[in-house]
């Protein structure tokens, strides 16, 4: 992976992949540890929220955007997954067996869909910026403009905080299931696509130290001063097998 411009990513075939840098979007992270763990090679463009052009390349106005050739922009965490097994790289993420994919795919779905995990640890982090004037959570500002986008209303912030946090739990007996069995991943003996989404997730509860993952202070700051209720639902296991993925599979979250 190597940072290029707009343009010469216009120009180019192959893989690239616009994403969100200098914090670690889990929606990015999830689109570059596909291709990473895969061994795939591909550009990259830092998306800039003003910068028309890269949206009007990509077709969206969100990261990531991911585009291989002259096909239509993938934006979407389920339809990155699909790509990268079509293009195939040193390992699968995605289970032959039907019932662990339509399980994998599903649990993917409650971190990274609408209304799952990353969707309202947002909520969260947006609600504790406007109710603390910027003094914990997104600094104001960032909260005044995420807010309108994932439907934020202080009365929807108790069933987001229980959602995620029945969503962390959830995930915590899912693992404890496989490792009962005697498996180092969630569903199995070798990592899917569902042990790179959780492991992502976890940098915005939870955020890895500033010497592995770098981050703007405010950054930083927002995720460091989120929901205690939520921070408390993360079990060590969940953290150790973070760990686990980040020493064996995934490189550092953010690079800029």
């Amino acid at each position: 992976m190597r940072f290029v411009e707009l343009e010469e990513a216009r120009q180019a075939s192959g893989l690239r992949v616009v994403i969100a840098t200098n914090v670690p979007s889990p929606w990015s992270q999830a689109a570059l540890g596909v291709f990473d763990m895969k061994g795939l090679d591909y550009l990259a463009v830092r998306f800039r929220r003003t910068d028309e052009e890269i949206k009007r390349w990509t077709g969206t106005r969100n990261a990531p955007a991911v585009l291989i050739d002259d096909e239509p922009a993938r934006s979407g965490w389920a339809e990155i997954v699909a790509l990268g097994e079509r293009l195939g790289g040193r390992m699968s993420l995605v289970p032959d067996d039907d019932a662990r994919r339509v399980r994998m795919f599903g649990l993917s779905h409650e971190i990274l869909g609408e209304g799952g995990l990353c969707w309202n640890v947002r909520l969260l982090l947006t609600h504790t910026g406007l109710s603390t004037d910027g003094r914990a959570g997104w600094p104001k500002p960032v909260a005044e403009y995420l807010g309108p986008r994932y439907g934020y209303a202080p009365e929807r912030v108790p069933a987001a905080r229980a959602r995620a946090v029945g969503t962390l739990r959830l995930l915590d007996a899912v693992l404890a299931e496989g490792r009962g069995r005697g498996h180092a991943y969630f569903l199995g003996p070798t990592p899917t696509a569902l042990d790179l989404h959780v492991a992502v997730a976890l940098g915005t509860i939870w955020p890895l130290p500033e010497a592995q993952c770098p981050m703007l202070p405010p950054v930083r700051q927002a995720f460091e001063t989120l929901d205690q209720e939520l921070k408390e639902a993360v079990s060590p296991a969940l953290l150790e097998h973070r760990a686990q993925m980040f020493s064996r599979h995934l490189v550092v979250p953010v690079r800029s």
